[in-house]
């Protein structure tokens, strides 16, 4: 494994608009060495064509599903493809506007072998029902309708927001990818939040100054995904259950 850099996995159906912003920005903006996983949740031709249009460019590796098989099993897909001692995670609708931001990153994680999981948002207290305390939440975001973003250079969390995030190979190996019975999402970074403090480390937001265009899901936003999940909000309570049984064991968790 090489713990220079990062691999950067994207799970990506459609919105090619989105994704260009997002994939442009990132090689903007990151130090190499870096490695994109791409997973196509069969999207339109035209996806497919923009990332070969890469490959002279960027390290790629292209994984195409015919079918769209969710955003949680495309990370985990992701992940098992995955080369680097550092996995990223982003959604391709989150724009990097901070210059080195995953060299500042790395630094952090190696500085401290305690930290598991870094990310650009996060809240500090999830309550005993696995709903977040959303007064809590430590940001950089450049979006206007959160609260106000974070002053100290680094916070520890109790969960991380999966619009993007940075775990270590280490915490991988150990509870090999993400939980897919959660179905198409909702949930999953709540519950890699707390497998990373199960076992033995700790959760960090860091000061990135990024955007999150989609802020509320852009994909859930989308016809043919209301096509696909008939109930979102139905899909969201179930989780919500999965996930307060699951961890009832360890719930509530707050960072002071």
């Amino acid at each position: 494994m090489d713990d220079l850099g990062a691999s950067i996995v994207i799970a990506v159906w459609n919105q090619l608009a989105y994704t260009r912003l997002a994939v442009e920005a990132i090689v903007k903006n990151t130090a190499p060495p870096f490695e994109f996983v791409i997973v196509d949740n069969g999207s339109r031709p035209d996806v497919k064509a923009y990332f070969d249009s890469l490959k002279e460019k960027v390290e790629i590796t292209y994984i195409r599903n015919e079918e769209n098989l969710g955003p949680i099993r495309g990370i985990n897909q992701g992940l098992k493809a995955s080369r680097f001692s550092y996995v990223a995670v982003i959604h391709n609708d989150v724009l990097i506007m901070e210059h080195g931001w995953l060299t500042k990153i790395l630094s952090v994680m190696k500085a401290d072998p305690k930290i598991g999981i870094v990310g650009l948002a996060g809240r500090k207290e999830i309550y005993k029902t696995g709903c977040v305390n959303e007064d809590s939440l430590k940001h950089n975001l450049q979006n206007e309708d959160l609260n106000r973003p974070m002053s100290e250079d680094m916070a520890e969390v109790a969960v991380i927001d999966g619009l993007c995030f940075v775990m270590r190979r280490e915490l991988l190996k150990r509870i090999k990818g993400l939980d897919e019975a959660y179905g198409y999402m909702h949930f999953y970074d709540l519950d890699l939040s707390l497998e990373s403090i199960q076992a033995g480390f700790k959760n960090i937001v860091v000061k990135v100054e990024a955007m999150h265009i989609g802020n509320g899901g852009i994909t859930r936003k989308m016809r043919e995904y209301n096509e696909l999940v008939k109930d979102d909000y139905g899909l969201w309570k179930r989780n919500r259950k999965l996930f307060e049984r699951k961890w009832r064991h360890m719930l509530p968790v707050k960072i002071s």
